[in-house]
């Protein structure tokens, strides 16, 4: 099979690529070393590549399907990873970002995390672009800064994310109001396919205002595949989804094929709900969760998907016999 060459570096051998990455486009390629790489570089070529995602976007053109490629150089963390000392606003339409390494469930090894000097990040990476796909990166929150929020925040539009470990509360001190993994707040037709949210490695207490998804501002239209949303507790007030206000979400919000799932040291920490929703109203009139073939795990079987707003799920799994809550794995 002959070898298609495109621009800066680029080849195929004409098989079809899959969704995790970006076919020939109008735009350019850019390359990402944050081991190796300098920002005095051009970018352009592995050999070449920028240190840092910033100095790539800020190479990229908008509305060109520009492909920006962060490329793991080792197994540690300290080589393959881009810190930042302040939030990175990915804000350029059409501009995507890939990573280069296996497409692993956990801590793929290209990754953008928090200095651990830096604090005041309300959001670790911002999404505020439309049409975006972001895939194989993983996303680590976690510095000791009560003032360091959301791993992940998405407010643009039509943005896809897959083969992503996305990971918020990566330190017990930011355990505050409004911390989670992935916030979404005003976007709309997001879909997030085959990622883990969430750790299990800090403990979640409970704390008011915290989960691994917050729906903000009217988030719509929502699509998650073939997801798992975990969190390790000490807490039974620990929620997997959080709804922050009657106009937190609207439109279809689709889980498909996801498992949310929680436990805890010796299976000592029951959980009262997985969803907090609030009651029907003006602004949630329109908004509805449908669970498909979703299920959850915790450790006690008198947990329920939520028990208020429980008029807006609509869930095809069987009840089991534990519990008349439905779709519960049943522990034996």
């Amino acid at each position: 099979m002959s070898v298609t060459n495109f621009p800066n570096g680029i080849a195929s051998f004409g098989a079809t690529l899959p969704i995790s990455t970006v076919g020939p486009t109008q735009g350019n390629t850019w390359f990402v070393k944050p081991n190796t790489g300098a920002d005095g570089n051009s970018g352009k070529t592995p050999a070449q590549a920028f240190k840092t995602l910033a100095q790539a976007l800020a190479a990229a053109t908008a509305n060109q399907n520009d492909v920006v490629y962060l490329m793991g150089e080792s197994n540690t963390a300290s080589a393959t990873t881009d810190y930042q000392s302040s939030t990175l606003d990915w804000s350029k339409d059409l501009v995507h970002l890939i990573g280069v390494g296996a497409p692993s469930a956990y801590s793929n090894r290209a990754r953008i995390a928090q200095l651990s000097t830096a604090t005041g990040l309300t959001s670790l990476l911002k999404v505020s672009a439309d049409g975006c796909l972001i895939s194989n990166i993983s996303i680590f929150h976690g510095v000791a800064d009560a003032t360091s929020l959301q791993a992940l925040q998405v407010t643009g539009t039509r943005n896809v994310f897959t083969n992503m470990h996305i990971a918020g509360i990566g330190d017990a001190t930011m355990l505050a109001d409004g911390a989670c993994s992935l916030f979404l707040n005003g976007c709309s037709e997001t879909r997030i396919s085959h990622c883990t949210i969430g750790l299990d490695t800090i403990a979640r207490d409970g704390t008011a205002g915290t989960a691994e998804i917050i729906f903000d501002g009217g988030a719509s239209k929502t699509q998650f595949e073939d997801c798992l949303i975990q969190g390790f507790i000490d807490n039974v007030g620990y929620e997997h989804v959080l709804v922050e206000d009657s106009t937190g979400a609207g439109g279809l919000t689709l889980f498909k094929n996801c498992l949310f799932h929680s436990w805890s040291a010796n299976a000592a920490t029951p959980q009262d709900q997985i969803f907090s929703i609030p009651s029907p109203g003006a602004g949630l009139n329109s908004a509805q969760f449908a669970l498909m073939d979703s299920y959850y795990s915790t450790d006690d079987a008198s947990c329920v998907w939520a028990t208020t707003g429980v008029g807006l799920i609509r869930n095809n799994a069987v009840a089991s016999a534990a519990s008349a809550a439905g779709g519960e794995m049943t522990i034996l």
